[in-house]
């Protein structure tokens, strides 16, 4: 029979026996699955009790496991116990030197290990190091833990509720672990409230990804599911093929999750229907809606009906996922919930056993972190300096104080013996529990602002090109670090990474209140250090912040596979591997070194290489190749499968898109003309200054513009002469201008032709080209997206590339008053004056004197901002 309650973990134990051959155990590793029996458990426990008091763990002594996931695991811990010893679970991911500090610290008297960590902590000379045993490995190994036993009956410490069952060190977010020592009294008091709410049964079979040596998934997990009967589950690892084929097999009906990985749970998915193209998307987005709306309404779960198949891969029987250690999104919840999961979310800490609160299956409010357990007390102490107050904590579950540090166990309990979380939140109405942040993270501005960052970073990763981002304080100002996502940014054209990635922080910043913007933010493709369970470390990050500035957290060269060794070794791409290695003498390159971020390959830079790749190697790069690379493995690779070049010769320029429209076209080209100008003077009052120094109709030259409105364009065909609407041509992006039917046809018809400038600059550059060649009058709008503020952004190289050869004069134009028109948060224009200022023509030689920078085109592009700027700033007022 299950266990209701108990009042230390060894009661717990002593019932594994009375279920006999139910399954405790189910664990997955390469081989398949190994079951182990309550009966099999109970037999271990007591067999590993009999060899730890062989080699003299008693009573007061400490045992530190430093392991992963296993029975055996288990097995020691609660063997551990029954020979009245205290245990200390750690991190088996942690170096091997701070394993040794708290072997050190604790003055353990033993330590279980696994066999992967023998060679480290041989090669360690870590203080206090205690003697090791193995937990897995050959049975007949002298070192192995169960290698010596004194007698099949171990001598059974006397049963102490307040004897110290786990002490454990926290992951330390803000570099401050303390060690946590939990009662056999405060972990039962947990598991027993947690029965009560009765989360799982003894009919239920719990996935647990996540490791022990966590109190959340030790308690939450593998106490309560042990408590109740239940089947423990423990998959291979914590890939995402890992989970699913443990889940599938062995039938899981509840997942034990933090975060971050329902997070990468959601993104699986949605990668998946997005690779089904845009009908399937659409459905699915339909079908989610619906099933939200209707499980929210009436608590059906009827996505496990419409979204079958995606049960069907996890074995149909999951139901429910229990998602703790960090605050979940609650979109992401709802989401999770209409694909027909019941999502259940808690909040606690370490020093709490560790729940506090819990959404259970009936009484639940998606978006708060549930109510208190019972036993538990909660209150909200005010915060002068905070919008909302402390949490404080009280009850059975709750810690007495850090180990052996009496001054942080002062500033951690209040004179009424309440235990301050260091979080802030508030109570509502129906006693469920917010959390708005924890205090130590809150930054503070110079005004007196109060800015949780983690609510800016929720914001920020909406955006598909952000992989991690973290938000932190710097002179004053709101900064970030930025991991971005390269395969995304593969997807819309990764030799711009920085630019897109500009654009993106603008686009959300423009949705978010002033004082919660970024400032500036750096660039890094390393990962973001956090906790096991997925908090970022923020003690860590302005460290980073600065590493980042000189770009030296390039990620470390990998060990090469053999895949890795035949690219680099193959004919075609060796010789490049050599001269990138000559042309780049200061960077240590490894395959996956980054073009953009560590050597500063820019749009401008990606076209010389190009050129000289194929003047070199005769490989031709496409524009479309360029695009798909983030790092030089992904150069090396369309290298290997790009044509061949050549010699003497490039690719000719396509001209489909300039061949003269035929009649319908130009009729209707004409009457579009004749409607934006009727349109634009008199809705928009425009002003037109300068027209009479542009040069003759049916000369070629450039009209080169600030950008920050839609309506830019209009007001450009409305300022100009007619006359020189007949040979006039527009580059126009294909994401807007040729997105359907009606936009293209209008595109065609006033000789706008596509270019892609994320994904194929070199061809938008020859089209421009070709127009320029053909005597055209070219609109080219250098900063290549509207400007999210109104001012005048950077120009981008292209333009310089467009001028550097041949000599087209280019017009410097500014645009005023269309950016308070139309700005780009608004849906549909507004009335307000417009102004068109044409400058004075500029050659070629004369960009080039004037501009600055390390080549012509980048002189050009600089030359060409300074004269628009210059437009701008004498007929802005």
């Amino acid at each position: 029979m299950p266990s209701k309650s108990f009042a230390t973990l060894e009661e717990l134990a002593d019932s594994f026996a009375a279920r006999a051959d139910t399954p405790a155990v189910v664990t997955f590793d390469a081989a398949g699955a190994t079951t182990l029996s309550y009966r099999e458990l109970d037999a271990e426990i007591h067999r590993g009790a009999a060899a730890l008091a062989a080699a003299g763990i008693e009573t007061g002594s400490i045992v530190a496991i430093w392991a992963p996931n296993s029975p055996a695991w288990i097995t020691a811990y609660f063997a551990a116990l029954l020979c009245g010893a205290t245990v200390i679970p750690l991190d088996n991911q942690m170096t091997v030197e701070r394993a040794g500090y708290i072997l050190d610290h604790s003055g353990a008297a033993l330590l279980l290990t696994a066999t992967s960590h023998v060679a480290e902590l041989e090669r360690s000379e870590a203080p206090g190091r205690a003697p090791l045993a193995l937990l897995d490995g050959d049975r007949s190994d002298p070192r192995y833990w169960q290698s010596r036993i004194a007698s099949s009956e171990p001598p059974r410490a006397a049963a102490d509720p307040e004897r110290i069952a786990s002490l454990l060190y926290t992951s330390g977010t803000t570099g401050t672990p303390k060690a946590v020592p939990l009662t056999h009294a405060n972990l039962a008091a947990n598991v027993t409230a947690l029965l009560a709410a009765d989360l799982i049964d003894a009919e239920d079979r719990v996935l647990i990804p996540l490791p022990f040596h966590h109190a959340y998934p030790f308690t939450v997990g593998l106490l309560t599911a042990l408590a109740t009967g239940a089947r423990v589950i423990l998959p291979a690892g914590v890939s995402g093929p890992e989970i699913t084929r443990a889940a599938s097999e062995a039938g899981a009906t509840a997942m034990i999750a933090v975060p971050r990985l329902c997070t990468a749970l959601w993104s699986a998915i949605e990668s998946g229907v997005k690779s089904r193209g845009k009908l399937a998307q659409r459905l699915f987005a339909l079908l989610l809606a619906l099933s939200t709306r209707i499980k929210r309404a009436t608590g059906l779960a009827i996505g496990k009906v419409l979204f079958r198949a995606l049960h069907r891969r996890v074995g149909g029987r999951l139901r429910t996922l229990g998602c703790g250690g960090a605050q979940l999104d609650r979109a992401l919840a709802l989401k999770l919930e209409g694909l027909g999961w019941t999502v259940l979310t808690g909040y606690g800490l370490t020093e709490t056993s560790p729940v506090l609160t819990f959404n259970q299956h009936r009484r639940r409010r998606l978006g708060s972190e549930g109510r208190a357990l019972p036993g538990i007390e909660l209150k909200i102490e005010p915060r002068e300096d905070q919008p909302h107050g402390e949490i404080l904590a009280r009850g059975p579950s709750v810690f007495s104080g850090y180990w052996n540090n009496p001054e942080e166990t002062g500033k951690a309990f209040d004179a009424e013996g309440w235990f301050r979380t260091g979080d802030l939140g508030w109570i509502d109405k129906r006693g469920f529990l917010h959390i708005a942040g924890r205090s130590k993270e809150v930054i503070v501005l110079p005004d007196g602002k109060n800015i949780f960052p983690d609510e800016i970073e929720e914001a920020y990763l909406g955006s598909a090109l952000i992989k991690e981002i973290a938000i932190l304080e710097t002179d004053g100002a709101l900064v970030a670090l930025v991991v971005p996502e390269d395969e995304r940014l593969r997807e819309r054209g990764a030799h711009r990474v920085e630019e897109l990635l500009k654009e993106e922080m603008a686009e959300i910043a423009m949705k978010l209140p002033p004082y919660q913007r970024v400032s500036d933010y750096r660039l890094t493709r390393a990962a973001l250090p956090r906790t096991p369970l997925g908090k970022l470390k923020r003690h860590e990050l302005s460290a980073l912040y600065e590493q980042a500035a000189a770009r030296s957290r390039a990620v470390a060269p990998a060990e090469l596979d053999d895949a890795d060794r035949a690219l680099l070794e193959s004919d075609r791409t060796r010789p490049v591997w050599e001269w990138l290695e000559s042309r780049y003498p200061d960077h240590e390159l490894g395959l996956d070194t980054s073009p953009q971020l560590e050597l500063r390959i820019d749009s401008l830079e990606w076209v010389s290489l190009s050129i000289e790749i194929e003047r070199n190697f005769h490989v031709s790069l496409s524009g479309e190749a360029i695009s798909r690379i983030v790092t030089l493995r992904d150069l090396l690779r369309e290298i290997e499968r790009a044509p061949a070049a050549e010699q003497g010769g490039g690719a000719p320029t396509p001209l489909p898109a300039l061949e003269e429209p035929g009649w319908l076209l130009r009729v209707s080209g004409s009457l579009l003309y004749l409607i934006d100008r009727l349109l634009v003077r008199s809705f928009f009052r425009l002003e037109t200054i300068g027209a009479d120094r542009l040069p003759a109709a049916g000369a070629s030259f450039m009209i080169v513009p600030n950008h920050s409105s839609y309506l830019d364009p209009l007001a450009i065909a409305a300022a100009l002469p007619r006359a020189h609407l007949a040979n006039l041509f527009w580059a126009g992006w294909t994401g807007k201008m040729f997105a359907g039917p009606v936009s293209r046809f209008v595109s065609r018809a006033t000789r706008v032709f596509p270019v892609e400038p994320d994904r194929d600059p070199t061809g938008a550059i020859g089209l421009g080209r070709a127009v320029l060649e053909r005597a055209g009058t070219l609109v080219w709008f250098p900063e290549g997206r509207r400007s999210y503020t109104g001012a005048l952004d950077r120009f981008q190289p292209g333009i310089g590339l467009l001028l550097e050869h041949g000599d087209v004069p280019a017009v410097p134009t500014a645009l005023i008053g269309s950016y308070e028109a139309w700005p780009r948060n608004r849906r549909w224009p507004r009335p307000a004056r417009v102004r068109v200022v044409f400058g004075v023509p500029l050659t070629r030689a004369q960009l080039v004197a004037s501009g600055n920078g390390g080549s012509d085109a980048e002189k050009i592009a600089d030359a060409l901002h300074s004269a628009v700027a210059a437009l701008l700033a004498e007929h802005g007022s």
